[in-house]
């Protein structure tokens, strides 16, 4: 049985870090994250984020995560520009991939992603970032049964 913890006055009841967080300040430890995050930079994380990458080159991107640009990152990047997918896009397709393969960059996996985005009409980065997160929460929901 967990004791109960008297916090600036108030009986706490959670049973775990996040859940006391929440009692004490009324919001997450994200929540709280993301206030200190927009303090600092005068930007939601999401809106920095969607900066970054429109502003960054597909091959800058590369560079910057893999300290090199091969010819086939070089082809590929050719190839999902010539799909008509922007380098916003591509630079979230890439960076979900690098986060959630274990492998790094497989170009032929990484075309064919992007010829489904192409079809799926998944052509801006706000599009390419809610399909991201639907597919990664699909992806914890099926890890957790």
């Amino acid at each position: 049985m967990t004791k109960d913890k008297k916090v600036q006055g108030k009986v706490i009841h959670g049973t775990t870090p996040e859940e006391r967080f929440q009692e004490i300040y009324g919001m997450t430890i994200e929540e709280w994250s993301e206030q200190q995050f927009k303090a600092k930079t005068g930007m939601t994380t999401d809106e920095w984020y969607i900066k970054q990458v429109k502003s960054t080159m597909p091959f800058d991107f590369i560079k910057e995560r893999y300290d090199t640009v091969t010819e086939d990152d070089i082809k590929l990047i050719k190839d999902l520009q010539l799909l008509g997918l922007k380098d916003g896009v591509i630079n979230v397709l890439l960076d979900y991939v690098a986060i959630f393969s274990r492998i790094g960059i497989v170009h032929p996996l990484v075309k064919e992603m992007g010829e489904n985005w192409h079809k799926e009409n998944i052509l801006t980065v706000e599009k390419a970032i809610v399909f991201v997160r639907e597919e990664h929460k699909k992806y914890k929901e099926s890890s957790e049964k």
